[in-house]
């Protein structure tokens, strides 16, 4: 364009009037979520992963805010051991109005204060749903185990959500998170223009996961049961994490859903790449053993919470991949060695490379023999191939 013609089209330009008023368009109202539990573990990450998304008002309802969490995130006191906890939330949701609440405060180790677990884990999801309802909130996403099923000897490979639940009804620590399902399950029935999903996670671990499972694993002595040797199943948190970021983006969803990942390894390679030391104990001596020990305040969980050190509790995650299009990037062999190699870091005499090579070609053989009805089996890769992760990603 020349000289003249742009300041020909400066001249045409027409000018506002002095004192017009500019419309600038309306400011689009972003949907917000309001996470109980949300400085916890998993609802710290949740948080983050949702804010870096910037896509969404954030409310997190804790007792404290979260450790670094962003500054557009905003906090609401609320303890849910309280009396009236549910009055409490109820005024909350309102005021908030969020079109999704996640509910993730809970107790993930057992307590020998059974009646405050008990109150957090099943009364406390009571006072959120009920709050929830009366506030009409239209979407509600609530975090569970796949404890719930039980570990039992008759148990399949694989179980999916149409499993019954089985825990023992002695497992007080289980049976919260059952009771809590429950409680889910009349939400959805008593309203059903509700979209409520459960996700059943498998054991969530990681090097700065801090519960009495890792501790289990992390022991010098660990107590097992003789002539027993259940699967195991370990959910990286980053796997937890995507798929809640799952539920809560997608519209239309209800339901329960296995959150579990690829992969399963057996409790003795588990302690033997930790470097713990079996304790094999005849199973009729280890109940009373280990329950004694959880009285005087020595052991991790009581002693009928042991069936898990005996018997499978393993679960699918089909429906999962299916209806929530989630499916993970971490298998259990990748988060017990990440894991691991973070606990025995220190260990020099140790060669780690030589282990984690081992370790991946038992898992690579076991996988093939476990799974042959379920896949094509396939040729064995050659040393230095790289994990199911790495060709995933």
């Amino acid at each position: 364009m020349s000289q003249e013609e742009a300041e020909g089209a400066r001249v045409r330009r027409p000018r506002r009037a002095r004192g017009e008023v500019v419309a600038f368009p309306p400011k689009v109202k972003r949907p917000k979520v309001a996470i109980t539990g949300g400085a916890g573990f998993l609802g710290s990450r949740l948080v983050k992963a949702l804010a870096l998304a910037e896509e969404w008002d954030i409310v997190v309802l804790d007792l404290a805010p979260g450790s670094n969490a962003p500054a557009e995130v905003r906090h609401r006191f609320l303890d849910l051991n309280l009396p009236h906890a549910d009055g409490t939330v109820y005024r909350i949701l309102k005021d908030e109005e969020p079109d999704v609440v996640v509910h993730l405060a809970a107790i993930r180790s057992p307590s020998l204060d059974t009646t405050y677990s008990h109150e957090l884990n099943s009364l406390g999801a009571l006072h959120v749903l009920a709050a929830a309802g009366e506030a009409k909130i239209p979407k509600i996403v609530m975090g569970s185990t796949t404890m719930v099923y039980g570990a039992r000897g008759d148990n399949p490979n694989f179980l999916t959500e149409e499993h019954r639940l089985r825990a023992d009804a002695g497992d007080r620590f289980v049976q919260d998170f059952v009771e809590a399902e429950k409680h889910a399950r009349d939400h959805q029935r008593n309203y059903p223009e509700t979209n409520v999903s459960v996700l059943r996670f498998a054991q969530v671990h990681a090097p700065e996961v801090r519960d009495y499972k890792a501790k289990y694993f992390e022991s010098f002595f660990a107590v097992t049961m003789l002539g027993y040797d259940p699967l195991i199943q370990v959910l990286h948190p980053e796997d937890a994490t995507s798929a809640l970021l799952k539920a809560v983006c997608l519209g239309e969803v209800r339901g329960v859903f296995n959150i579990a990942p690829e992969g399963v390894l057996p409790l003795s390679s588990i302690l033997l790449l930790y470097g713990a030391l079996p304790v094999p104990v005849p199973h009729p001596l280890a109940y009373p053993l280990v329950e004694a020990a959880w009285l005087a305040g020595l052991a991790l969980a009581p002693g009928i919470h042991a069936h898990y050190l005996r018997y499978l509790c393993v679960a699918s995650n089909e429906k999962a991949r299916n209806v929530l299009g989630w499916s993970p990037v971490w298998t259990t062999l990748d988060s017990v060695l990440e894991s691991a190699q973070a606990h025995r870091g220190q260990d020099r005499v140790l060669d780690w490379a030589a282990l984690e090579e081992a370790a991946r070609r038992a898992a690579y053989r076991y996988e093939q023999r476990v799974h042959q009805t379920r896949r094509t089996p396939a040729a064995e890769p050659p040393v230095g191939t790289p994990s199911e992760k790495e060709a995933v990603s």
